[in-house]
């Protein structure tokens, strides 16, 4: 199946999209909304299995501007942590497609999975009143 995808992008790249040019100012809008703060959010939300619906709502709902008009960078996020083992996938008995963080992605964005507070913290930060 590889190969076959290979010989298709390198088809669509010969026949299909040769005379299409991108300007400077163009690459660098993309590069632009591509910003690390979708991964940072994006992961966060990544703890229980999530659709990609789901998961852009739930961007959208958090403010994050890089995705507004260019939800596709959700899935091109997703495709590339799975990619990297840093996500699996799994498809439901409907056909719907979620994903979690492995155990590989966990550790990778532990600081941005984690809250910034925990009960057992607090209790140890909390100090008798000694009078």
């Amino acid at each position: 199946m590889d190969e076959r995808l290979k010989n298709l992008k390198h088809a669509m790249k010969k026949n299909t999209f040769a005379d299409v040019h991108f300007t400077e100012e163009q690459r660098m809008k993309v590069r632009d909304q591509m910003q690390p703060d979708i991964e940072r959010e994006l992961f966060t939300l990544l703890t229980e299995h999530r659709t990609a619906t789901e998961l852009i709502q739930l961007l959208h709902v958090k403010g994050v501007k890089s995705i507004w008009q260019n939800e596709g960078l959700v899935f091109i996020k997703l495709h590339q942590a799975e990619a990297a083992g840093d996500v699996e996938g799994l498809w439901d008995k409907q056909g719907t497609k979620s994903y979690r963080l492995t155990k590989q992605g966990l550790h990778k964005y532990a600081e941005d999975v984690q809250p910034k507070w925990s009960f057992k913290r607090l209790l140890h930060e909390v100090k008798p009143n000694e009078s």
